[in-house]
């Protein structure tokens, strides 16, 4: 196993071990929040010619994004962590102890889905507030 410069050595869930965790679960959030709002962003964009319609358009689906990741926050408790991609990019580097490299992994994903779910819901209440005000406009 090699070590990192600058690293304590110390098995993956210990100091900052976590934040690398954390920064593992971003990137695999990310990429899967990103599609969906590259998808949500086209279908904003192919309503644009009626502004009502593509605000509440993209609100529903937002919220919709929104509900997934609260669900996949629900999950989180007893989803088997050897199945995911956070597993795949750990093992690449070393071979980890299975039981606590879980429980290190659900916390670090757990704590990074509730930070994105309260970001996109932030953003679902912001353009259902643009909905309204457009539609009380026009």
């Amino acid at each position: 196993m090699r070590i990192a410069p600058g690293s304590t050595g110390g098995t993956a869930h210990e100091g900052h071990g976590l934040e690398r965790l954390e920064a593992m679960a971003d990137l695999v959030i990310r990429r899967a929040v990103g599609f969906a709002s590259l998808a949500i962003v086209l279908v904003v964009l192919s309503l644009s010619f009626q502004l009502a319609l593509a605000l509440r358009s993209g609100a529903m689906l937002v919220t919709l994004l929104w509900l997934i990741v609260l669900l996949k926050l629900v999950y989180v408790p007893s989803q088997d962590m050897r199945h995911s991609e956070i597993w795949l990019m750990v093992a690449e580097r070393h071979s980890p102890d299975a039981l606590p490299m879980q429980a290190a992994m659900r916390t670090a994903f757990a704590n990074r889905l509730r930070w994105h779910a309260d970001r996109i819901g932030a953003f679902a209440l912001t353009l259902w507030g643009f909905y309204l005000l457009v539609s009380v406009v026009t």
